[in-house]
């Protein structure tokens, strides 16, 4: 836990406006700092320390100012609070506010500048910090058991997916996503079309091309030696004006509209020297915002109807959670797809089973966005009502309840322990473990308290079962599971250990000790925090300690052609 350096904590003056700190400086100074900050590494950065950064952003002629922060920022640490100076989000909001702003003459001097960007990046802070009140406000009157979590989640749930990220992990995964999503537009007969429109966007043969065109850019984030730096150098030769083309593409310029609440332009468009985590992420996640533009511009009886569907239903559940089960669960055990359920008429079935022995496992997939505005509120009221529409249930106009993930999974529940589950019925109810999984599709669930939350939806639910006269002693803990992390670790998972095993580890690790008696609130608090770790990030850790990490088999066994090309050049 740190605090963020807000504008007050150093300057006893009232603020000015942004504008008018920045008013009069170079706008190319403004958009490479804020770049050059979004280029800071998300773990172990160096910039982490308070007096590297301070160096690096102040030049000899603001020595003596930049010492006076220090001493004070050093004062505030000495007394026991960890400060930072950087925020993701604030960079963002730095680069996206002013990217757009025509250029007007320089009237600040370089030293006036340095001084007067720094107070504008801490008024910024001062902003976010405020809005972040709003995660204590909306908490406090929770139970004890959900304060503590929800007030972490809220806090940080805005965020979270711009600060909290393993680049290769990420990188991995959506290599190995964007090759599927192209196998899949090309060989469905709906999409064809929208991947030739895309492909001639790009001036590229097919998606093998493209894919070995976009590598090498990202690559150059993983192998970059120069935090907060990245160069991309298109060597002249007989692909010089291609690549040329291919990079201009990818740039964010001044005619492109910015989305202010979760930098969907950026996202889409990467470049400026902007943040590696966008750059990775242009591969698969990018590539849908520009399919998605694409398709709006094909003429009505060329466009994809439904394109959000698609992509959300058939290709998220049917591709890419199918494909993934299929390579992490094999040999003997009985499995049923959500699709062969369907065509089978039975309803409310989940979205994939399968029995294993006695462990039962019941996934509900859910590739699902919170509107921007809405996800940047802070706001666990707003949370609350957003996520239990699609993860508990939504009482829609007419009266009618539409169950999400959580009333999804529970009726399945209640259907095997009555044996009414009837593809399935070879068990008795006493016997078996079932393991209830929300698969999500994007890595901004994977913050701390999101699990606490559903889960607690689940629990009630589950106490409605138990009301009923139903055993539910061997019914586990709703676990909340990346699809990400099935990817990543699909060749451990398949030969090493059981997604189930670590499951049960995980809720092992994360259950609480109520027997436990704290020698202050304070440590009360951290021992609930320590509590809140994602799945996402305890199969990580867990497999590394085990030594079962391995590779995911990019390389070997998914085109890889298209590696063969993908060196990278700085």
């Amino acid at each position: 836990m740190e605090q963020l350096l807000e504008y007050e904590e150093l300057f006893p003056e009232p603020p000015m406006t942004l504008e008018q700190y920045l008013q009069g400086g170079d706008k190319n100074i403004i958009l490479n700092t804020a770049a050059f900050f979004l280029g800071f590494k998300s773990h172990q950065s160096k910039f982490k320390d308070n007096r590297e950064l301070l160096q690096a952003i102040f030049g000899p002629e603001n020595n003596a100012f930049a010492n006076e922060v220090y001493n004070k920022i050093k004062y505030r640490e000495d007394q026991g609070t960890a400060i930072k100076i950087i925020n993701p989000y604030t960079s963002l909001k730095l680069f996206e506010y002013f990217f757009s702003k025509p250029e007007e003459p320089v009237t600040q001097t370089s030293a006036e500048f340095e001084k007067n960007l720094f107070k504008a990046y801490l008024l910024l802070n001062s902003v976010f910090t405020k809005a972040q009140e709003t995660a204590f406000l909306s908490t406090n009157r929770l139970d004890d058991d959900l304060k503590i979590p929800m007030m972490m989640f809220c806090m940080h749930y805005p965020v979270s997916d711009k600060t909290n990220y393993d680049l290769s992990v990420i990188w991995s995964t959506q290599v190995l996503k964007a090759i599927y999503l192209f196998q899949y537009l090309e060989n469905n007969e709906k999409t064809k079309f929208l991947l030739t429109a895309f492909l001639a966007h790009f001036v590229q043969p097919s998606w093998e091309e493209y894919l070995k065109s976009l590598l090498p850019l990202t690559m150059s984030t993983l192998k970059n030696k120069k935090e907060a730096h990245t160069d991309i150098v298109v060597e002249k030769g007989d692909k010089f004006e291609e690549g040329c083309v291919f990079i201009e593409k990818l740039i964010v310029t001044e005619k492109d509209e910015i989305d202010q609440n979760d930098f969907l332009t950026t996202r889409a468009k990467p470049f400026y020297k902007i943040k590696d985590l966008f750059l990775v992420e242009k591969i698969f996640k990018g590539a849908y915002f520009l399919l998605r533009d694409i398709n709006n511009t094909l003429a009505l009886d060329r466009k994809v109807a439904g394109l959000k569907g698609i992509y959300g239903h058939e290709f998220s559940e049917q591709i890419l959670l199918y494909r993934t089960l299929k390579t992490i669960y094999t040999g003997k055990m009985i499995r049923f797809s959500g699709k062969e359920l369907a065509d089978n008429h039975i309803d409310g079935a989940p979205d994939y089973y399968i029995r294993k022995g006695k462990n039962v496992l019941l996934f509900e997939s859910k590739d699902f966005l919170i509107r921007a505005d809405l996800k940047a509120s802070f706001d666990y009221n707003i949370y609350e009502e957003e996520f239990s529409k699609t993860l508990y249930y939504e009482i829609r106009p007419n009266g009618q309840e539409k169950a999400g993930a959580v009333m999804q999974l529970i009726s399945t529940i209640r259907k095997l322990l009555k044996n009414q589950f009837k593809p399935d019925i070879s068990y008795h109810y006493k016997d078996i473990f079932i393991f209830p999984i929300l698969i999500t599709h994007d890595h901004q669930y994977d913050t701390p308290g999101l699990q606490d939350l559903v889960n607690s939806w689940f629990s009630d639910e589950l106490t409605i079962l138990e009301e009923e006269g139903l055993f539910i002693n061997r019914v586990k803990p709703l676990t909340i599971i990346n699809i990400d992390s099935l990817i990543f670790h699909q060749i451990a998972l398949n030969e090493s250990i059981q997604l189930h095993e670590v499951i049960n580890a995980y809720h092992e690790y994360i259950k609480l000790n109520r027997t436990i008696k704290f020698k202050s609130d304070v440590e009360k608090k951290q021992y609930r925090m320590d509590k809140l770790v994602p799945f996402s990030f305890f199969i990580d850790k867990y497999l590394d300690k085990l030594d079962l990490w391995r590779i995911p088999p990019i390389m070997n066994t998914v085109a890889p052609a298209l590696f063969k090309d993908a060196e990278m050049k700085l």
